[in-house]
């Protein structure tokens, strides 16, 4: 009973956040080890806080797929428009977003990196994204993104549910 329990319970948080905007299998799961962190120039705090103020800036926006804009917006095109502030242009879906950038430990996350998922535990397929929105340490991480029945919301990143589906994290700054 308990274990039904479990699963209908994993089963209903899965639909309520993820996102089903990715096309493309990604084989790959592994993360970097690497224990040097980046340290960010102000350049870099002013970019990162312009992409976390457009993120922000769609809370509450309804989940749509394949939307970009405040009537409807999945969670690639939430990524895509954020960094397209800044002016950096994005691939569309989460699975090729995940091959753009640097692979990074969960050490060396910071706001503005982005966090992928796959649906399913023990899976590798990418078909979520967020971005990473505040580090207080890698126990406390919050991030947005836009879930399927909550559209942009900001979540905390370790719970159970979360890390068990991340697959890895990205910087592309």
């Amino acid at each position: 009973m308990t274990k039904l329990l479990l699963y209908y319970s994993i089963s209903l948080v899965l639909l309520l956040f993820g996102c089903k905007s990715s096309s493309k299998k990604n084989s790959s799961s592994t993360v970097t080890h690497s224990k040097a962190p980046k340290v960010k120039s102000t350049t870099e705090d002013n970019r990162v806080e312009k992409i976390l103020t457009t993120a922000r800036s769609y809370m509450g926006t309804p989940y749509k797929f394949g939307g970009t804009t405040k009537a409807g917006i999945d969670c690639s095109g939430l990524v895509l428009q954020s960094f397209k502030s800044i002016g950096i242009t994005l691939p569309r879906t989460s699975s090729e977003q995940s091959n753009t950038g640097k692979t990074i430990s969960i050490q060396q996350v910071a706001p503005g990196d982005l966090v992928f998922f796959t649906d399913k535990k023990g899976n590798t397929k990418i078909t979520h994204v967020g971005i990473i929105s505040v580090v207080r340490n890698t126990r406390e991480m919050k991030f947005i993104h836009a879930s399927t029945k909550l559209g942009v919301v900001e979540n905390d990143l370790m719970v159970t549910y979360y890390e068990s589906l991340i697959i890895k994290y990205v910087r592309i700054l």
